[in-house]
């Protein structure tokens, strides 16, 4: 019986034939990661902003007024979540442009037709942007109707 004879060419012609799978591997691995990630943000961007509500949403709706409109794409943005304080209401205030309106009732008298984008806002900020809300007013967050690109306000 004769052995096999392996030359030192034949070695490493097989290693060189490993080390061109695993790094073909390697790359299809990359590729695959690379894409995946770029699916996700893709996603995102579509999905849009969760502070915002383009004029495209808005009038895709269906909706009949601003306030439905609210309430079937961001409904978390009417809702108050927790008692600020025992002597004071916590409130959600509209503002159309740089006007207050009042709370999210005032969403049920506008039509979609008027808005080019809304807006949610924290509390925090909007007590600290906003015209008209004082100090002593506990703001949980500011809906903002724009009836213009935000730059021309």
């Amino acid at each position: 019986m004769e052995l096999p004879y392996y030359s030192i060419s034949g070695w490493r012609g097989d290693l060189m034939t490993t080390k061109r799978t695993f790094g073909l591997l390697l790359l299809l691995a990359a590729s695959a990661f690379v894409a995946a990630c770029a699916s996700t943000s893709e996603g995102k961007e579509d999905r849009g902003r969760m502070d915002l509500l383009t004029r495209e949403q808005i009038m895709e709706s269906g909706a009949t007024n601003l306030h439905d409109v609210v309430n079937r794409l961001r409904p978390r943005w009417l809702t108050v979540r927790g008692t600020r304080s025992f002597s004071m209401e916590t409130e959600i205030v509209v503002f159309q442009n740089e006007m207050l309106l009042g709370g999210p009732d005032a969403l049920k008298q506008m039509s979609p037709e008027i808005a080019f984008e809304i807006e949610y806002m924290d509390g925090t900020k909007a007590t600290a942007s906003l015209p008209g809300l004082m100090t002593g007013r506990h703001i949980e967050a500011a809906i903002i109707v724009r009836t213009r690109p935000h730059d021309e306000v």
